[in-house]
């Protein structure tokens, strides 16, 4: 029994003794500005981080020790409504906080350049962890980035980074022994980075290989040329070495003492690579030829992946749909195209009448006199669909005419390039009936769906362009640019942040494993009248009417507050008065952007 009380006062006392260390107040004046000074610059909430409080208390994602700033994380956090305007990446304040270890900004976004002070001994220098991944960064990396320090973890991922590698990362030097974990997957790499630190990373090998919790991830990029002596150089410094989903060309000599993984490049004798014509037509595109590689020595083979334990294969299993819930997707489905319907018979209807009571207006006579009218009137609600050139449009909607040159965006071949990672795999979005479309992340942190078309001589989206150098409306995705290359097309449209109507009818809650799909009724109908507006705009006020001919959920795009933009632009076609009596077989079809 006294034993017990002993251990329960032991345990009480402990209890105490992290509660006030965890409670202790921030004792450092330069912690404090600098926290101040990030809170503003990042315009940070007040609800996260309140004014007249101890930030070691109150702040989130900040732990401290013996009162000093010791973990900063802002991964999670948001701006305020004024700093949301224009965020930026501004991150001045951490020089003066000289005990930080750990700096996590993932998921936070800070779009720019990361400065020239990162590379130098402007950093923490008790900095261990710098995590920016996903945060919207761009531009190429600080030359001396990890030379001085105590970097041993450095997470650059899925950003829009390119240009070339820093040697001092890939070095051995340093206070914390080098840096171990290097990630700078799903960024826009591209060229020949690697080779001008191949010395760099044979250097101190000999010591980094001994951890062998080091990683060196580039995957997911556009590098190319040949990287068979450099790769085998990373692979004496890492344990394992990541370069797949690139372009990279040669033979894998295998003389690594780690794990490479190598698949979807170029590379000689690997299985899984690309294949010979996507190599050829990549490295063409680029200027340079594939090398005539020698037959390659073994590779290791990589670890295997750790499967899946049961209990994660049981929660999977449990996320899938259930009966009553697609009984609720079907009903819903069927209730929202009774309301579109609706609108639409609606929209005819009221075209039908205006038609029966006078024509379309008066219009003036080719002499410009305004003495002579013509009626221009439809007999009935059938329409004749042509495929007529694209010049017979007439830029007459109620959106507006637009010039021809307005749809020339100031977008280059090389920033297109730059934009979707060399129009690499992991950019792809799918296969559509007229192209490849892409994903793609300019320079300035915008987001544009790039459509790759090969014309063989041909100008498929004569139409397309035609309309959208005439007609602009709300309703319209816009068309950002176009350019012509060789045998190839490429148009640049605006981004839609919540994808298409497919996804967002069937997208569930994440806090449940079976559920009704996310969009409540007022969001279906919402959706459901900006179609309806989409097709009126075409059939209604266009002068002649258009035909779209693509109507389905894959053609209706949401931008991010659900508001429909009608895409699929590229079989539109002129409606013409006629009395043909199978309309629909004529102008419906099933096929994807």
């Amino acid at each position: 029994m006294l034993l017990l009380r002993r251990q329960l006062l032991l345990l009480l006392l402990l209890v105490a003794a992290l509660a006030a260390a965890r409670a202790q107040p921030l004792a450092s004046r330069a912690d404090l500005v600098g926290l101040y000074s990030l809170r503003g610059s990042l315009g940070l909430r007040a609800r996260d981080w309140p004014l007249k409080s101890d930030p070691c208390v109150s702040w989130s994602g900040i732990s401290c020790r013996g009162g000093r700033v010791v973990n900063l994380t802002i991964s999670g956090l948001r701006r305020t409504r004024l700093g949301s305007r224009a965020p930026r990446l501004a991150l001045e304040g951490l020089r003066n906080l000289t005990a930080l270890e750990r700096f996590n900004a993932s998921g936070f976004p800070l779009p720019g350049e990361i400065p020239a002070w990162f590379g130098t001994s402007s950093l923490p220098p008790s900095l261990a962890v710098l995590d920016l991944t996903s945060a919207s960064v761009n531009g190429t990396l600080p030359p001396n980035l990890g030379a001085s320090g105590n970097l041993t973890v450095v997470l650059l991922s899925r950003n829009a980074l390119s240009g070339p590698v820093p040697a001092t990362l890939l070095n051995a030097a340093g206070g914390g022994g080098g840096i171990r974990v290097l990630d700078l997957s799903r960024n826009n790499f591209t060229g020949e980075p690697l080779q001008n630190v191949s010395i760099a990373a044979g250097g101190g090998g000999a010591a980094a290989a001994a951890n062998s919790s080091s990683v060196f991830n580039i995957s997911g990029n556009s590098l190319y040329g040949v990287a068979g002596d450099v790769i085998a150089a990373l692979g004496r410094r890492f344990q394992v070495v990541d370069v797949s989903s690139n372009y990279l060309d040669g033979a894998l000599n295998g003389s690594s003492d780690g794990t490479v993984l190598a698949t979807t490049n170029c590379f000689s004798g690997v299985p899984g690579q690309r294949s010979r014509a996507d190599c050829e037509d990549f490295y063409r595109k680029h200027g340079v030829t594939l090398a005539d590689a020698p037959a390659p020595s073994p590779l290791p083979s990589p670890s295997p992946l750790p499967q899946p334990s049961p209990e994660v294969k049981k929660k999977k299993n449990k996320q899938g749909i259930s009966r009553n819930v697609l009984i609720g997707v079907l009903v819903a489905a069927a209730t929202l195209m009774v309301l579109f319907l609706a609108v639409l018979l609606l929209c005819f209807v009221r075209r039908r009448s205006r038609g029966r009571s006078g024509g379309r207006g008066v219009e003036p006579n080719e002499e410009g006199t305004g003495t002579g009218t013509r009626s221009v009137r439809r007999r009935d609600s059938s329409v004749n669909p042509v495929a007529s050139s694209p010049s017979g449009m007439s830029p007459r909607a109620n959106g507006g005419p637009k010039d021809a040159s307005a749809i020339d965006g100031e977008f280059s071949y090389e920033e297109l390039v730059h934009a979707t990672g060399g129009f690499g795999d992991d950019k792809l979005i799918k296969h559509g009936h007229s192209g490849e479309i892409y994903h793609g992340v300019l320079e300035n942190g915008s987001h544009v769906i790039v459509k790759k078309v090969r014309s063989n001589g041909v100008n498929k989206h004569a139409s397309e362009l035609d309309f959208y150098a005439k007609y602009s409306h709300d309703r319209i995705v816009p068309l950002l640019g176009h350019l012509s290359k060789d045998d190839e097309d490429f148009l640049a449209y605006k981004h839609m942040p919540k994808g298409d109507l497919t996804n967002a009818l069937h997208k569930k809650p994440v806090d449940t494993a079976d559920g009704l799909p996310s969009l409540d009724w007022i969001t279906r109908l919402k959706i459901a009248t900006g179609v309806a507006e989409a097709m009126c705009f075409l059939h209604d006020e266009c002068s002649p009417p258009l035909v779209h001919r693509d109507i389905q959920a894959s053609s209706v795009l949401l931008d991010d507050k659900y508001e429909v933009r009608l895409g699929s632009m590229s079989d539109i076609c002129v409606q013409q008065s006629g009395g043909s009596q199978n309309v629909f077989s004529r102008i419906l079809r099933s096929s994807s952007w």
